[in-house]
C-alpha cells in the first residue's frame, strides 16, 4: 500500500478508507484536540438547544454578543477588539487579507494554513528556518521592513516550545519597530496561559492575536475561534469575514464552556500530569522528545527509522493514528513524529504499540 502525507492531523475518515479500519476504532493521536471533550455543562446545552426548532430557523447573531461578552470579562478587554471566525484558520486567512502585506515572513517549521493563505491572496512568503530550540531569534525579527507581516506562534506547532510574554512583546516591538505587522498565531496558548500576549494586541495597531476555542474546549467540530486587535485593525479583519461566520449553536456552547473555570484547571492539571508521563517513556523508546509547554510533543524517532512506516504500521496494526510530519518545512524528511497528549490510559497504549513497532525491523529507511 502507498502512504500519503498529510497537512493535517484528524483526517480520520480518510486514513479510515486507506486502511480499511472502521473509523470508531482508531485512537487519534494526529489531532491535538484535549481528550476530554467539551465540558459537560456545554454539551447539555448543544443538545438542548439543538432540539429547540426556533434557533435553527433564526439567523445567528451576526457578531456573536453572548460569547463575545464573556470573552471580553474574561480577557478584560473591550468587545471592539474581539473579532469572533470558524476556527483560528478561518481568522488566519482574514487577518492576512486585513493587512494586505506586501510580504509575509513565516518562520519555519510551522502550521501549513499560514503559507496556504498568503498564497490565496498572492502575498509572496519567506521563510525563516528556526535555530536548535525552535524558537525565533531577536536576529531573525530584524529581518522585517515596512509592508511585511510576520507570524509568530506560540506556543509553537509542531513542537510545543513555549516562550514567556515577556520575549514576544519584545519580538512585537522589534518587529512594529521596523515598520511591519505581526500576526500572533495563539491556538495553543491556553495551555500556557501566563506567555499570552492576547491583551496587548488590543492595546495598539498592527498587531493580531488569534485564539482557538474548540482545540481546548474539546470539540473542533464546532470551529470557533477570536482575534484581539486594536479597534480600528478589528474592524479591518471583521470587514474579511463573511455576515454570519459562525453558527448559533457552536457560539452558544463555547459561551457556556468559557465559564466553567474548574473544567480549564482540571484539563492544565491533567495534562501537565500526562505530558511529564508520555515525554519520558518516549524517551527511554530511544526517541528524542522536544521540550513542550502545549498539549502535544515532537519526536525524532531512533535512526534508519521511517516516520511514514511507524505511522502505517500503527494504524494497520495497534488502531492508532500519529501526525508524521512531511509536510513540515524545516524538519528533515522520514525522521518526526507528532503525537498529542491524551489520557495516561491512551498515551500507555501508545507507548505499548510503539514498542512493538520500533522494536521491528519493517519500520527501518527503505534503502535502493
Amino acid at each position: 500500500m502507498t502512504s500519503t502525507s498529510y497537512k493535517h492531523g484528524g483526517d480520520i475518515d480518510h486514513v479510515s478508507r486507506q486502511f480499511g479500519v472502521a473509523a470508531g476504532d482508531i485512537l487519534d493521536f494526529s489531532a491535538n484536540v484535549n481528550p476530554m471533550g467539551l465540558p459537560a455543562r456545554a454539551a447539555q446545552r448543544l443538545a438542548r438547544e439543538a432540539g429547540e426548532a426556533r434557533r435553527l430557523l433564526n439567523y445567528p447573531a451576526p457578531e456573536s454578543p453572548e460569547l463575545k461578552d464573556a470573552l471580553s470579562l474574561l480577557l478584560g478587554v473591550g468587545k471592539e477588539c474581539i473579532v469572533i471566525g470558524a476556527g483560528a484558520d478561518a481568522l488566519i486567512d482574514a487577518a492576512i487579507r486585513s493587512v494586505k502585506p506586501q510580504r509575509c515572513l513565516i518562520p519555519v517549521p510551522a502550521f501549513s494554513e499560514y503559507e496556504r493563505a498568503c498564497q490565496a491572496c498572492d502575498c509572496p512568503t519567506q521563510s525563516i528556518p528556526l535555530s536548535a530550540g525552535f524558537l525565533l531569534s531577536m536576529d531573525d525579527v530584524r529581518r522585517a521592513v515596512p509592508g511585511d507581516l510576520v507570524i509568530l506562534n506560540n506556543p509553537h506547532n509542531p513542537t510545543g516550545a513555549c516562550i514567556d510574554r515577556g520575549e514576544m512583546l519584545d519580538r512585537i516591538a522589534m518587529i512594529r519597530s521596523c515598520g511591519a505587522s505581526v500576526l500572533v498565531d495563539e491556538a495553543f496558548i491556553d495551555y500556557a496561559p501566563a506567555a499570552a500576549i492576547t491583551c496587548d494586541a488590543a492595546k495598539g495597531d498592527g498587531v493580531i492575536a488569534i485564539r482557538s476555542l474548540t482545540k481546548f474546549f474539546g470539540c473542533p467540530g464546532l470551529r470557533v475561534g477570536y482575534a484581539v486587535a486594536a479597534p480600528v485593525t478589528a474592524r479591518r479583519l471583521l470587514a474579511q469575514l463573511p455576515a454570519w461566520p459562525v453558527t448559533t449553536l457552536a457560539v452558544s456552547a463555547l459561551a457556556e464552556a468559557l465559564q466553567d473555570g474548574d473544567y480549564a484547571r482540571d484539563t492544565l492539571q491533567r495534562n501537565e500530569h500526562a505530558r511529564v508521563l508520555l515525554s519520558a517513556a518516549l524517551g527511554d523508546l530511544g526517541c528524542f522528545v522536544f521540550p513542550a509547554a502545549a498539549n502535544f510533543l515532537l519526536l525524532r524517532l531512533p535512526e534508519d527509522s521511517s516516520a511514514i512506516i511507524v505511522r502505517d504500521r500503527l494504524v494497520q496494526e495497534h488502531r492508532i493514528l500519529v501526525r508524521e510530519c512531511e509536510s513540515f518545512e524545516g524538519l528533515q524528511a522520514g525522521r518526526y513524529l507528532r503525537v498529542a497528549v491524551r489520557s495516561v490510559s491512551d498515551n500507555a497504549r501508545l507507548i505499548e504499540a510503539l514498542t512493538n513497532v520500533l522494536g521491528g525491523s519493517s519500520c527501518r529507511q527503505r534503502t535502493v
